[in-house]
């Protein structure tokens, strides 16, 4: 996102801060969109091997795609953790 900087020079300090914590959490949002996007991606390639003919997935399909979004779930979690702590400066 580019801002103009006569733009910027207009703001407070306390407005320029609160405008670089939206854009950062905003692009962090991105990010994990894209990561989501992805691994949903992964996971069908990985575990759709059949062509559906139903409205539903077959056993061993379903288990895989349990099983690969959990482990995504697993991972974002523990993420989601760390950058929390990050933000509260390592406490």
């Amino acid at each position: 996102m580019d801002i103009p900087q006569a733009d910027l020079d207009l703001l407070n300090e306390k407005d320029k801060t609160e405008l670089r914590t939206f854009i950062s959490n905003e692009t962090q949002r991105q990010r994990i969109q894209g990561l989501t996007h992805a691994l949903t991606d992964s996971c069908w390639k990985k575990c759709i091997t059949s062509n559906i003919k139903t409205n539903q997935l077959d056993k061993s399909e379903a288990v895989c795609m349990s099983d690969c979004v959990e482990r995504f779930m697993d991972v974002n979690l523990a993420i989601m953790n760390h950058v929390q702590k990050l933000t509260r400066g390592g406490k």
